[in-house]
């Protein structure tokens, strides 16, 4: 993976966000008289299995459809199959900033480009969206129930100059304390996030940075709670103001992740047991830690 493949990737998310919401009629006012749906599933690493998927879902005019969870019906259907089976935990997650996205629990029994399918419950003159996803036999990064990469991670460094470790403008010296291989040999819970808060195409992952710092003040002592900066050398680009300069850290090529941010909640035993593209927010890391902080 080249030097600005993650970033590229980001902005291809980005790039398509920005589509559903645009016009593509020639003639706007014929789009004003259109009230339909669009809808895009954020996930580009699905395998086989249980997966949960981040859906941004607004209105063909650009305008959003915010919070409305319980008046949307979300089906899915496998390649060329007529079956369709309902979404039945959709969720809507607020975010810091751009608003929030929604989530939904999907299970695939096949391989191939399924099609996701969005309709209003109640009003008819709404026109449904569809979007599609792609499922492999089996994903790139960790997935639920695989062994965690027993990865060495950047520490707070003897002189205390956490930017040359991070590129977070306001560094919490917390989510540096500890290697994460030396996390799980703590025997507790870990969460650890990858990203570049300085140069993050979304512009999430200095908010999923703050995230982590949360969770670490109101969980401290009980799990670790670690952020592995994407590039190796984030004082160097700082300083040159030339993010073209950045190296991308080994770390993340044995994550094996291509899109960022990227958060995980690892058990007591290092089993990955929450994984989540894009930005997740602190209610839904707690949805994964706390059945293992409390044994359920």
């Amino acid at each position: 993976m080249s030097k600005s493949s993650i970033g590229l990737i980001s902005s291809l998310f980005l790039f398509v966000l920005a589509a559903v919401g645009c016009s593509t009629s020639a003639d706007p006012t014929k789009d004003s008289e259109i009230e339909a749906f669009v809808v895009f599933a954020a996930a580009s690493d699905v395998g086989l299995g249980t997966a949960r998927i981040p859906l941004n879902i607004q209105m063909i005019d650009g305008s959003r459809f915010d919070g409305r969870a319980d008046e949307l019906e979300i089906t899915y259907t496998a390649p060329e199959s007529d079956v369709a089976y309902v979404v039945e935990d959709l969720k809507w997650r607020e975010w810091p900033i751009q608003s929030g996205n929604y989530t939904a629990t999907m299970t695939f029994d096949e391989v191939g480009f399924w099609n996701i399918k969005v309709r209003s419950k109640s009003d008819n003159s709404l026109l449904p969206a569809g979007s599609g996803i792609l499922v492999k036999s089996a994903t790139e990064a960790p997935d639920i129930g695989d062994a965690a990469p027993l990865t060495p991670t950047k520490t707070e460094p003897s002189d205390g100059n956490l930017r040359s470790i991070t590129s977070a403008p306001e560094p919490d010296a917390d989510i540096y304390a500890i290697s994460f291989d030396e996390a799980v040999a703590t025997g507790k819970p870990t969460v650890i996030s990858f990203s570049t808060p300085a140069y993050c195409q979304s512009a999430t992952c200095g908010p999923q940075t703050e995230v982590l710092s949360k969770l670490d003040d109101k969980y401290k002592g009980l799990a670790n709670f670690i952020h592995v900066e994407i590039f190796d050398n984030p004082e160097e680009m700082l300083a040159a103001g030339d993010p073209s300069l950045g190296i991308e850290s080994p770390v993340i090529h044995e994550w094996e992740f291509h899109t960022e941010p990227w958060t995980f909640v690892v058990d007591v035993n290092g089993i990955v047991v929450g994984r989540f593209e894009a930005f997740v927010t602190l209610e839904e890391i707690e949805e994964y830690l706390l059945p293992v902080l409390t044994g359920a």
